[in-house]
């Protein structure tokens, strides 16, 4: 079974939420037949950093759907954009 590889950009709901934890957070409320495999952090604007993730999952119907909707039900999760799809 293909693989599909998402990069999605994470903002955290407030300015002073720890990064790291946040990382912690979102590989926890994961499904389980999805990964991360790289985090960056992007400064916005006035202190606030999004995290970059690129998360390795399976290629079956409505997995970005279920990965997008774990991370923004992650604790301290502002706000979740999908930047790009690809298959490996």
């Amino acid at each position: 079974m293909a693989k599909v590889l998402v990069q999605m950009k994470v903002f955290p709901s407030e300015v002073d939420v720890d990064l790291k934890k946040l990382q912690e957070e979102l590989s926890n409320h994961l499904p389980k037949d999805a990964s991360i495999l790289k985090v960056q952090e992007e400064p916005i604007a006035f202190g606030l950093v999004a995290l970059v993730v690129t998360i390795l999952m399976a290629e079956k119907d409505g997995v970005i759907e279920q990965v997008e909707k774990a991370i923004a039900d992650t604790p301290n999760v502002g706000e979740v954009q999908t930047i790009a799809v690809g298959r490996t």
